[in-house]
């Protein structure tokens, strides 16, 4: 199953930057470095686990950010490498359940719609005891994952996204819960924030009125039915 994972990202390398309308990245991006961005200053040691094609190695390194970024997939980073040249000597082939950096090389690491394409549970909590192993005491390891707590999102991630987009395979995520990981990592979850209403296939023209519906069912009690959640742990 690992190298079916490996495969599918290679078979969909060239094509996968034009998976998500830019827009829709662009605005998700966004979303989550604003509850992020206060665990970063300039210069922090970032690693970027399951970095695809680059695109949030590129935006981290742009907040002056020292970022390395590794993939499974030979293919996303021969795209990453094509895409940002100028990010050749930071982002590299590696696997997220055996980081080859040594304890404590980072303040952060980051799994960003990464841990649903892994294949077991075993290794989903591998993966994070890897990045809590490289991250320092004290740094923190931020995972960002779909949420389907939601009924109507769980219809989306799991049937109509993989047949609009190729990233997930139609049936074959493994999708992990906010509430599994607070059953594996107690002490070390710091926080957890729910965001994100908007849809992968929203038009451009409609994003202005999407965001504002989005802001008012963030700030109120149906938060938690979002599309996304961000997890902060804290290395003790």
């Amino acid at each position: 199953m690992k190298e079916d994972a490996k495969n599918h990202f290679d078979t969909i390398a060239d094509g996968y930057h034009e998976e998500i309308s830019g827009h829709v990245r662009d605005h998700l991006i966004n979303k989550w470095w604003g509850i992020v961005s206060s665990h970063f200053m300039s210069n922090t040691r970032v690693l970027d686990i399951g970095c695809g094609e680059g695109t949030n190695v590129n935006f981290m390194s742009r907040k002056n950010l020292n970022v390395q970024g590794v993939d499974f997939s030979d293919g996303l980073v021969q795209q990453a490498h094509a895409r940002y040249p100028q990010l050749v000597s930071q982002i590299s082939q590696g696997d997220a359940l055996h980081l080859q950096f040594e304890d404590a090389s980072f303040d952060v690491a980051t799994l960003i719609g990464v841990l649903h394409h892994i294949y077991s549970r075993e290794d989903q909590i591998l993966a994070i005891q890897e990045a809590l192993r490289v991250v320092r005491k004290g740094g923190v390891v931020i995972i960002r994952e779909s949420n389907l707590i939601n009924p109507v999102f769980r219809l989306f991630w799991n049937y109509i996204f993989p047949l609009t987009a190729k990233i997930d395979r139609f049936g074959g995520e493994h999708w992990i819960s906010a509430s599994y990981l607070r059953k594996h990592f107690p002490q070390q979850i710091e926080d957890t924030v729910y965001f994100t209403f908007i849809p992968n296939f929203m038009p451009l023209s409609l994003m202005g009125i999407a965001e504002n519906i989005e802001r008012k069912l963030e700030a109120g009690p149906l938060h938690k039915l979002s599309a996304h959640y961000t997890m902060i742990l804290r290395k003790a």
